[in-house]
């Protein structure tokens, strides 16, 4: 057997451009948050020297991304992941919702998918007054101190490593969980089915979210609100997700069985 990229005996090995770049991208597994240069060169039997050339080139177009010593795939590989009829189909479908969702709440609705060991966020609503959008940047969402990341820790356990995220998360604010209280914390979601964040990523501000799930319930991402937590209610905000979540959940199905644009 042979990871992702490995070239395997009797291989021609391309000698274009093009084709080793395809092949450093494809030496990514599933299972890979990083690999090195020793690690592509073996996978891609592609010269040192020529991998370390074209990940230069491939960092500084944003296909690769630098961690340390080592590369992750790029986000704008990400963003061209997202035209996949998969990805487009889920956000045709969550957005009309979202949009009225963030409207009749007043305050900002995200909606976050998992990929690979990380969440990204790929919609972020909110209406004229709300300040809460700039605690997702539009790529990466934090973990262990989002509701949305912890829902996802919680749900998608042997996708994400519990004890990589424990080692490397940074206390935010005061009520930051630390690395002892977040296992017990994502226990109880898994039981109640939501998340819930009081001033753990940002001071000021809640947030809540549900998971939005596929017709054959797979769980496709997090739905959240971003609230101001003076004057909120979680209640009120889990109650509209979790109508809100359904919704999109219908819509998918809709699409699936008739096969024509939501």
């Amino acid at each position: 057997m042979t990871t992702a990229g490995t070239v395997r005996e009797g291989d021609e090995r391309p000698n274009s451009v093009l084709g080793k770049v395809s092949l450093i991208l494809s030496a990514f597994g599933d299972d890979d948050f990083s690999l090195g240069l020793a690690e592509l060169r073996d996978r891609t039997g592609i010269a040192k020297a020529t991998v370390h050339r074209l990940c230069r080139e491939l960092v500084a177009t944003d296909f690769l991304e630098r961690d340390g010593c080592n590369y992750r795939l790029g986000v704008r590989l990400y963003a061209m992941g997202l035209r996949s009829p998969h990805q487009r189909t889920l956000r045709a479908a969550a957005r009309p919702v979202i949009e009225s969702l963030a409207q009749s709440l007043d305050n900002a609705v995200i909606l976050a998918i998992p990929h690979d060991s990380e969440l990204l966020c790929v919609e972020n609503l909110g209406t004229h007054r709300n300040q809460a959008r700039s605690t997702a940047d539009g790529r990466r969402m934090e973990l262990h101190c989002t509701a949305a990341g912890k829902l996802t820790l919680a749900l998608l356990p042997e996708q994400y490593r519990l004890g990589e995220v424990l080692h490397s998360m940074v206390r935010r604010t005061p009520h930051t969980l630390g690395p002892a209280q977040l296992p017990g914390e994502l226990c109880r979601i898994r039981e109640q089915g939501y998340a819930v964040e009081v001033e753990e990523k940002r001071l000021g501000y809640l947030a809540v979210a549900v998971p939005v799930r596929g017709p054959a319930d797979t769980y496709l991402g997090a739905l959240s609100v971003i609230a101001p937590t003076a004057g909120s209610r979680i209640t009120r905000l889990l109650s509209a997700l979790t109508q809100a979540s359904s919704i999109i959940t219908a819509r998918l199905a809709r699409y699936d069985s008739l096969r024509v644009p939501l």
